[in-house]
């Protein structure tokens, strides 16, 4: 017995087969366009991200020195700066904010007066930065107390 096959032949409108040049090449453009936002976005957050980690590190350095600073003894009004490390910088600011000549009161009246200086400490740290230089600055009050005689 003979076997027939019948083959149908299906009809497609002609340019429906797939995509042409033109639609391949404007999804090429838009994933072109997505990408470069994206990887715009990437970058600016990793350097706003090493932007915040090196500001942490200058903020507690100027803590450090703060805090060195106001345990000084006799701290002097000036200014100094110097070199930090790690491509920070410092400067610091010392100015007298009020004085007071303390007198010895009570039983011990032999004893000299004493001065006490209310005195303005600032510390500046800063560093390099990509486009401009990036600083931080803080500031507080110290009491140094000495003999009335010194300047």
């Amino acid at each position: 017995m003979p076997v027939t096959v019948a083959y149908e032949k299906l009809d497609h409108p002609t340019g429906t087969a797939g995509f042409t040049l033109l639609e391949v090449l404007v999804a090429f453009a838009i994933a072109s366009i997505a990408l470069a936002v994206l990887y715009h976005g990437a970058a600016g957050g990793l350097l706003g991200s090493r932007l915040a980690a090196r500001t942490d590190e200058a903020v507690a350095r100027a803590r450090s020195r703060l805090a060195a600073l106001c345990e000084t003894p006799r701290l002097m009004p000036g200014e100094q700066s110097g070199d930090d490390g790690g491509g920070y910088s410092w400067r610091t600011r010392i100015a007298r904010a009020s004085t007071k000549i303390i007198q010895p009161d009570g039983e011990d009246q032999s004893s000299p007066p004493q001065r006490a200086d209310l005195l303005a400490v600032r510390v500046i740290l800063s560093w390099p930065g990509t486009v401009q230089p990036h600083q931080v600055s803080l500031e507080t009050r110290c009491l140094s107390v000495g003999p009335a005689d010194r300047p």
